[in-house]
C-alpha cells in the first residue's frame, strides 16, 4: 500500500516538475519577439501538422525524449513498452519530420 502511494506521489512530483518547467519556459522572454502580424513559418506549421497526425503514443515518446530529456529506457519504463518500441517511435517521428520538410522544400522550389 505504501509503495502505491509512493509511486503515485512520485508520478505527481514528476508531473509537477514538468508543469513547472513548462511554466518557467513560458515566463522567460524569447530572445526575439516575433511580429504577430506576419504569417507563421509554413515549414514549422507543416512539421507541427505532421507530428500532430502521428499516433498518441508516438507523440508522447517524442515529447518525453525531446522536451523532457528522458532516455529511451526511462520512457520505455514509464509507458510500459520496450526500449526497441521507443526506438521505432522516435524513428517514426523523425521520418515524419523529414517528409514534412521535404514536402515544404518541394513546394518552395516550384
Amino acid at each position: 500500500m505504501l509503495a502505491q502511494g509512493g509511486g503515485s506521489l512520485m508520478a505527481d512530483d514528476n508531473l509537477a516538475a514538468r508543469f513547472a518547467r513548462t511554466i518557467r519556459d513560458l515566463l522567460v522572454p524569447p530572445p526575439v519577439v516575433p511580429n504577430f502580424d506576419e504569417a507563421p513559418d509554413p515549414e514549422i506549421a507543416r512539421i507541427e501538422w505532421a507530428i500532430a497526425r502521428l499516433p498518441e503514443q508516438t507523440r508522447e515518446v517524442f515529447l518525453m525524449h525531446r522536451f523532457d530529456d528522458l532516455p529511451y529506457d526511462r520512457i520505455a519504463h514509464r509507458l510500459g513498452i520496450s526500449v526497441k518500441t521507443v526506438e521505432r517511435e522516435i524513428v517514426r517521428v523523425l521520418c515524419a519530420i523529414r517528409e514534412a520538410r521535404e514536402d515544404h522544400a518541394r513546394e518552395q522550389s516550384k
